[in-house]
């Protein structure tokens, strides 16, 4: 018993103790021992470490209870690479849904997780859910305000681009922390939390997930499906969740089977166990990954890429083009072999031996969806420089008659957003002070936004009220527009910034808004959404052209009720 009472010191939680000794019950004291041997790792560092599973570019090491490390795939020797994958192919192999997970984190679900639904918790349908390659685990408490903002508004946007650009990569549970079940039930439902929900009463059996239960705060904890900690955060303030979003996404990208820095990692260790995989039997060619980019095809009106690739023993690809002249411009024959050249590939292998052989290649084209293609050049821009735009002038605040609110909601989504219909507004019929009183209506229409290019003090008549453009500084990219201003449901305001940039290029604005917002760049109004919400970092991914010197940018911000601000920040594409 000694082993016991020495892991006790590592946690003095009483939920944790009770849920370790249920699972003592279970096993006997030698099996917490993990089963760790000897690994180096790319800069020739040796440490001890249990083989758990290979994600991405990374093998996976225990390290502990509550430790893990990984390691590049590229960074194994060919002989560890053979001795990892001996070792983690005796790990139950992904379930197809979660309802037969066995990973270790994964399979704490089973049983215990509910569904908000019409606005009850239910037993989750773990059936048709796939387990995902990593959960990510947010530790809360209803008495605890740092928990309410961890699991509104700025955690739920980017759970949602995640899922919409990568679906099934990554699941989510809450797990309550301090608080009896009324509270629990209270906190899920007024978030309408859309992710599952830990059962408060079986928490003390989810034995992997709860090792990382904070003593207080909060805790955002990011884990393989082997419950492999990969990272963890308090969301302590607006920079901790940034910084939190940004490595969540950065690693959920690394593993995205699409993406070309991984490519080189995953044949160097495929490479190496391939053949003794299929020591006794046939291998196909294996695609690792093609260098054509979807979006770019479509640029020149390429339907549908179609090619034999032949890979010699030593890998090197020799690709022929089988697409039409109607699915590909005949220009672009020459260009697009020499690029599946560089496409990475693995030869076939034929008893335990690399030989020669070829794959039957096709990419289909699907039609523009740019919400989906911004999206996914969000997730993939976390290393991109972001500019540094600090200072704003503010217009504020404008009244709009709350009528005009009343009768335009459309409907209400699942998540309880709001959608306003958009008003059909004619110069020719409605009177400039009606234009006023409705979001898309502005008081610059005759001239348009790009003559709006205020200083801080200059005065603008509203309807016959005079305002004063203000001079804000932004903290940390928040914007609270009601700082020193009263009466402000049902009203619109303006904020104008200018930024120089040494060249044409490309760039993304991450924007959240409380409540609906339009975007005007240069005087061109690229962005226009009407909607009842929360300032959430990056809710809205606008891209935008910038063009070499003076840039400006103008947002209008409509208010319904209650806060009123925006969030926002800009990447540039490196060049």
């Amino acid at each position: 018993m000694k082993c016991i009472f020495s892991w006790f010191r590592l946690r003095r939680s009483p939920r944790f103790v009770f849920a370790f000794l249920i699972g003592i019950l279970a096993a006997p004291c030698l099996q917490l021992k993990a089963k760790t041997s000897s690994w180096k790792d790319a800069q020739g560092t040796s440490f001890r470490g249990e083989p758990m599973e290979i994600l991405g570019p990374w093998a996976l090491f225990s390290t502990g209870q509550r430790g893990g490390r990984r390691v590049l795939l590229r960074g194994l020797s060919p002989d560890d690479c053979r001795r990892f994958h001996e070792e983690i192919s005796r790990r139950p192999a992904r379930a197809a849904s979660l309802a037969g997970a066995q990973g270790l984190a994964t399979s704490d679900l089973v049983g215990h997780v509910l569904q908000l639904k019409n606005k009850n918790l239910v037993p989750a349908d773990l059936a048709h859910m796939p387990e995902s390659q990593l959960l990510l685990v947010l530790f809360g408490s209803h008495n605890d305000g740092e928990s309410w903002q961890m699991v509104g508004a700025d955690m739920q946007a980017v759970l949602e681009r995640i899922q919409r650009v990568l679906p099934g990569m990554m699941g989510t549970v809450f797990m309550g922390v301090r608080h009896n079940e009324t509270e629990h039930r209270e906190i899920v439902t007024q978030m309408r939390m859309p992710w599952l929900i830990a059962d408060l009463h079986a928490e003390a059996s989810m034995r992997q997930l709860e090792l990382f239960a904070p003593a207080e705060g909060t805790n955002m904890v990011l884990l393989s499906r082997e419950g492999v900690p990969l990272l963890s955060a308090r969301a302590t303030d607006l920079d901790a969740m940034r910084q939190f979003i940004d490595q969540l996404v950065d690693i959920v990208w690394q593993i995205n089977p699409d993406n070309a820095r991984n490519w080189k990692d995953r044949a160097a260790y495929l490479g190496a166990v391939r053949p003794v995989e299929y020591a006794q039997s046939h291998a196909d060619v294996l695609l690792i990954g093609s260098p054509l980019r979807v979006d770019v095809l479509r640029k020149y009106g390429v339907t549908r890429v179609s090619a034999r690739l032949e890979v010699t023993a030593d890998g090197k690809i020799v690709p022929t083009l089988r697409s039409t002249a109607e699915e590909l411009p005949p220009a672009l024959v020459a260009p697009l072999t020499e690029a599946l050249r560089q496409a990475v590939a693995l030869p076939a292998i034929e008893h335990g031996v690399a030989v020669a052989g070829g794959l039957d290649y096709q990419l289909d084209i699907p039609p523009a969806n740019p919400p989906l293609d911004n999206d996914i050049l969000w997730l993939g821009s976390t290393s991109y420089p972001v500019l540094p735009i600090d200072q704003w002038l503010l217009l504020r605040p404008i009244k709009i008659p709350e009528a005009d609110f009343e009768s335009s909601v459309e409907s209400e989504t699942a998540s309880g957003t709001l959608v306003f219909k958009a008003l059909k507004v004619s110069d020719a019929k409605v009177s400039r002070s009606a234009q006023m009183n409705a979001f898309n209506s502005d008081w610059f229409t005759a001239a348009g936004a790009a003559s709006v290019q205020p200083k801080d003090g200059d005065t603008q008549s509203v309807d016959g009220t005079m305002l004063t453009w203000q001079r804000v500084k932004a903290d940390r990219g928040f914007v609270n527009l009601q700082t020193g201003a009263t009466d402000l449901e049902y009203t619109v305001g303006y904020a104008w910034t200018e930024f120089d940039v040494p060249a044409d290029g490309i760039a993304w604005l991450g924007l959240g808004s409380d409540d609906g917002v339009k975007v005007w760049l240069n005087g061109e109004l690229i962005h226009d959404k009407w909607v009842a919400r929360q300032s959430r970092i990056d809710d809205d991914i606008i891209p935008l052209s910038l063009k070499q010197g003076r840039n400006r940018i103008l947002l209008k911000i409509q208010n319904v009720k209650a806060g009123w601000s925006f969030l926002y920040r800009i990447r540039t594409a490196p060049k």
